[in-house]
């Protein structure tokens, strides 16, 4: 999405361009990767910041069909100025940023802020593995759950985007890994450690999309 950005309108990704004030104003705040805990010692371990919803995505916050246009064709009259905010980005290690950023991992706040990793474990750094759940400290200028939320949703759009990840699997390895997980008996165990393999990731974001999908239905039954 970022490429096509700069391709179809240079000036609306200047303008909506991480500055090195909110940077550093992330970097400071948050001190350590906040999906894996890791302190930055060295250079390896540098710390490297990007928006949780990209500003130049702020038409998909309206109910106007023709701001998308206005954003391209002129985005000096968009004001983007409630999304260029320090609530608006994350920091972390740079492997690990770069998979949020390219939604192949989010954060599900309904969940007390677990992360899921979608795909792309392999392109993860040895070392300190990712956390079960976001690090967060209180304070005012913390990553908006608001923000996390539309990410997480970006998440899940492009993860069925590519495929049904789940077809990677046999249909009894999966029903096996549901049932030990306590799911059909409604007995689930979220510290199970195995939330955090691949498969139950995608169970995770399946399990998910399901809900979003039944409560679809009983908001348009309640129309």
């Amino acid at each position: 999405m970022e490429k096509v950005v700069k391709e179809n309108s240079p000036l609306l990704s200047a303008k909506a361009s991480l500055t090195s004030p909110i940077i550093q104003q992330a970097l400071d705040r948050d001190r350590q990767c906040i999906f894996s805990g890791v302190v930055p010692s060295c250079g390896s371990d540098a710390l490297v910041a990007t928006w949780v919803f990209p500003p130049f995505m702020g038409y998909k916050l309206s109910d106007d069909p023709w701001l998308e246009n206005k954003y391209y064709q002129d985005p000096d009259a968009c004001d983007l100025s409630d999304l260029m905010v320090v609530e608006n980005v994350v920091s972390g290690r740079k492997d690990i940023v770069t998979l949020f950023w390219k939604n192949k991992l989010g954060v599900d706040v309904e969940d007390d802020y677990r992360i899921i990793l979608f795909e792309g474990s392999e392109s993860l750094n040895s070392g300190v593995p990712l956390k079960s759940h976001m690090i967060l400290l209180d304070g005012p200028y913390r990553p908006s759950d608001r923000f996390l939320r539309l990410h997480f949703q970006e998440c899940l759009a492009v993860s069925v985007c590519r495929g049904d990840v789940l077809e990677d699997y046999r249909d009894q390895e999966i029903e096996i890994f549901m049932e030990e997980l306590g799911i059909y008996d409604d007995e689930i165990d979220t510290g199970d450690p195995r939330w955090s393999t691949p498969l139950g990731s995608h169970v995770h974001a399946y399990l998910i999309r399901q809900k979003m999908a039944e409560q679809s239905v009983i908001l348009y039954i309640s129309l």
